[in-house]
């Protein structure tokens, strides 16, 4: 009698179904040839290839490594570094993990009871606050903090350096004065009384360093949408020339108050969503683009997105524009609006890359993250916090963010037609290329082709 669990085989392979195993007859026997991860590693490696300062072009990293047998000592950063370089490089290590420092502790102030006095009510705020998707970033937004000295270190860094081709009229300007005596000398003034005598203690802090009379500001201009190209790895120049003042971007256009438009998943960590919303950092999405226009506010977006990210590498200026048309039906449907394309020479270089190919499993990976969490960052690294081998600190390259001549929409269309939409398009391309062409040269990048990928 034969078994009822005995397995049939036909023309020597497996009714069993699997990933990544093969069947044979050895005597007989079947046999299962099963893939070993160093064999999936070194599969892997043909098809991510380095983007570096030596291999523009990229080089598959399997070479890369094998030519690599000699390895050198760790370059640590020389002891006598002068102290601005030291504060320069931690101003950008602070950006560059500002996230993971605040989210730690956030956790360490939740897990402690001590702490739960001040995260109670912190966490009921937390999660009622829809500042960040309602355009109230705009209540939110300090200039004390985007004006701090520590940024001045962050631009000095590369440097980030902002240079424009035309002059943007003023969103705001002096209305009359309030008053015809100079204001307090003081930012913050208050007296305590002493009760229950007579007597009062005055606090004086925080010194200003202008005295001039208070003037009351008006709306009188448009408002304007910068479009920053290229994407690279973080946006390191959307950063530093648009959150902050350490490119001095009030005195180049003065009346304009600018917020950078990000993802909206970066405003789900606790404290940090308010750190970014004090630098009039907002979410990228159109109900939020639109309240933020409403209130005089101009707003910078990073147009190429996450796609343009994974794109990234050295000496390149691939950009995923010719189908991104939703910022000019934003200006088409706000009126008074006028667009300014921006392209930053050197966001490309501050990080080596390795490019993934479409048989890769971690092309695969970064495809499962931004569909599933809309965003993705390409795999890229750099130098360290005291080396300068490896780590994830962006490199000392300049960057040059060059803005360009205005492109005005002064009527507004409830409804848009795609012919209006594609003729602003149109000349905003245009513009984009004429700074792209006229100013490559004068920066380094002569030989650098503009590509419309998308």
């Amino acid at each position: 009698m034969e078994s009822s669990n005995k397995v049939k085989y036909r023309g020597g392979k497996s009714t069993a179904k699997g990933i990544g195993i093969a069947t044979g007859r050895t005597n007989n026997i079947p046999r299962l040839a099963i893939t070993t991860p160093g064999e999936v590693v070194e599969q892997e490696l043909k098809h991510v290839k380095l983007h570096s300062s030596k291999h523009k072009d990229g080089k598959p990293l399997d070479q890369v490594l094998a030519n690599s047998t000699n390895l050198k000592k760790p370059n640590f950063c020389s002891v006598k570094t002068p102290w601005r370089r030291r504060l320069q490089t931690l101003a950008v290590a602070w950006h560059v993990g500002s996230f993971v420092y605040i989210l730690a502790f956030a956790i360490l102030a939740l897990a402690n009871p001590i702490m739960w006095v001040i995260m109670i009510p912190y966490m009921v705020y937390y999660a009622i606050d829809r500042s960040p998707a309602n355009g109230n970033v705009t209540k939110r937004y300090s200039p004390w903090v985007r004006s701090l000295g520590f940024w001045r270190y962050y631009c000095d860094y590369y440097p980030i350096t902002l240079h424009k081709t035309a002059d943007l009229p003023p969103t705001y300007t002096a209305k009359t004065p309030l008053s015809v005596s100079p204001k307090s000398p003081y930012r913050i003034s208050f007296k305590v009384r002493i009760w229950p005598f007579k007597y009062s203690l005055k606090f004086n802090i925080l010194k200003r360093t202008n005295t001039s009379p208070e003037l009351e500001m008006e709306a009188t201009g448009p408002r304007y949408i910068f479009g920053y190209h290229p994407h690279g790895v973080g946006a390191l120049g959307a950063f530093g020339a648009f959150a902050t003042e350490g490119a001095n971007f009030s005195q180049m256009y003065p009346g304009i108050r600018m917020c950078l438009m990000t993802l909206i998943n970066q405003f789900q960590i606790p404290f940090y969503r308010d750190y970014l919303l004090a630098l009039g950092i907002t979410a990228v999405s159109k109900k939020n683009a639109l309240r933020v226009l409403q209130c005089d506010h101009s707003i910078c977006i990073v147009v190429g997105g996450a796609q343009e990210a994974l794109m990234s590498k050295i000496g390149s200026a691939d950009l995923v524009l010719k189908k991104r048309k939703g910022f000019i039906k934003l200006a088409l449907e706000t009126g008074n609006v006028s667009l300014v394309p921006c392209f930053a020479f050197g966001e490309t270089d501050c990080y080596n890359i390795l490019q993934t190919d479409e048989k890769s499993y971690l092309r695969r990976l970064q495809l499962w993250v931004k569909r599933s969490y809309g965003f993705t960052i390409p795999f890229f690294f750099a130098r360290g916090l005291f080396n300068y081998d490896f780590g994830l600190i962006p490199f000392r390259r300049p960057i040059n963010v060059v803005t360009g001549a205005p492109i005005h929409v002064k009527e507004k269309h409830e409804n848009p037609t795609v012919e209006e939409i594609d003729h602003y398009h149109k000349l905003y391309i245009e513009e984009l290329e004429r700074i792209f062409f006229s100013n490559r040269k004068k920066f380094g990048y002569e030989n650098q082709e503009l590509k419309y990928v998308e």
